[in-house]
């Protein structure tokens, strides 16, 4: 009855976990950290307006007091008004400089969500491992409590030792100390993955999200190339800003009322560039521009690279795996035979033992396996572009 409601608590519980998609969701929506990377873009924006508008106009007073030879006194004033006024050309080149910034923002906040997404797959993937490597010691478990159950069986028939059917006991118990030393490093983990998601209550989570690759290969490229690519055209938008030597034109005009006349004038002043020419802000903008080139060639050498490694990794792990599921299938068979021939007293312990670690160790290895080709996958996907914004 014990049994049958914990298997009814267990099923239960797995109805309700919550799937991987809902959490990543959930952790993209919440987390302070993604939160405080996209309050650059609002920033960006704001600086983008900054660096287009147009300077305040300047309005001066002046009052005079004039006393003539005569001894009459009369009072006079003046009013003049300034506006700067932007040269041709300087503000599409400005307005283009703030775009380019706001991309290059945008594809900062996108490496940022992309890195963020894959980091906590990574770390999904090895509590998802941990999970399956307890199952697998349940069921090593259960092997291992038949083995003891037809030992004491076998002892108390008088067809084995008092020492072997211990042997089989200690086989048991190191199984369940092992049982409990997963359920710490899982538990950790499963902490270690609220606290990078940014959430702060328990949740049920299943671990048996599967990753794969697209179906279709994807045209979008890194997100750290793409930075780095728009970086570049941020820096040629700066450079062609900075080669206009002047930007500003300041018209002017103004009244004066004396006491004999009125005078109205009118006029623009215009800076001269004899000797701040931006020259230098130009060549090092052009200088950052390709070096950032530069940049970009290598960062698609290296993820060309990288692609064909996790490309042949994929293969060999697949392989792999079908040759353990094989392999499985054929240990499987084995145990049980040895199993019904440790009853009749056909084979002794010690082989029938070596027969259930080996089926254990095989399934290890293919739940390693399956854990380095979802790996595998992670790191595809975020090289294709599959997080991209």
């Amino acid at each position: 009855m014990i049994k049958r409601l914990s298997l009814i608590v267990c099923v239960a519980s797995s109805l309700c976990a919550q799937s991987f998609d809902t959490f990543l969701n959930s952790a993209i929506n919440n987390s302070p950290y993604l939160k405080s990377s996209h309050l650059g873009i609002a920033q960006t924006a704001l600086q983008g307006k900054v660096l287009t508008r147009y300077n305040n106009p300047e309005l001066s007073l002046e009052y005079a007091r004039f006393q003539a030879d005569t001894g009459n006194n009369d009072n006079g004033f003046s009013i003049g008004v300034s506006q700067p006024l932007r040269l041709w050309g300087i503000g599409r080149d400005k307005m283009s400089l703030a775009k380019r910034q706001m991309q290059t923002e945008q594809s900062r906040y996108s490496v940022t969500k992309a890195q963020f997404v894959r980091e906590l797959s990574l770390e999904y993937t090895v509590y998802a491992n941990l999970k399956k490597q307890l199952a697998l010691s349940n069921e090593e478990l259960r092997i291992a409590q038949h083995i003891f159950d037809i030992s004491q069986q076998r002892y108390l028939a008088g067809t084995i030792s008092h020492g072997v059917m211990l042997q089989a006991q200690v086989d048991y118990e190191m199984v369940t100390v092992k049982i409990e030393t997963l359920h710490l490093n899982a538990l950790e983990q499963y902490y270690a993955l609220l606290r990078y998601a940014g959430i702060t209550e328990e949740i049920p989570l299943a671990y048996t999200h599967e990753f794969d690759l697209p179906s279709k290969m994807l045209t979008a490229a890194n997100p750290e190339l793409l930075y780095v690519q728009r970086q570049t055209k941020e820096a040629q938008a700066a450079a062609k800003v900075n080669t206009n030597a002047v930007e500003w034109a300041t018209l002017h005009a103004s009244y004066d009322s004396e006491p004999d006349q009125d005078i109205v004038r009118m006029g623009a002043s215009i800076p001269l560039a004899l000797f701040n020419t931006r020259s230098q802000e130009q060549q090092i903008a052009m200088l950052e521009a390709d070096k950032l080139t530069l940049l970009a060639e290598s960062t698609q050498a290296k993820l060309a690279i990288e692609r064909k490694r996790l490309q042949q990794q994929r293969s060999m792990l697949l392989r792999l795996q079908k040759q353990y599921k094989k392999t499985l299938e054929t240990q499987t068979k084995l145990l049980h035979m040895f199993e019904d021939a440790y009853t009749i007293a056909r084979i002794n312990l010690l082989e029938l033992q070596n027969i259930k670690n080996r089926l254990i160790s095989t399934k290890e290895n293919i739940i390693q396996t399956e854990t380095a080709l979802h790996q595998n996958a992670i790191e595809t996907n975020y090289i294709t572009g599959a997080y991209n914004d």
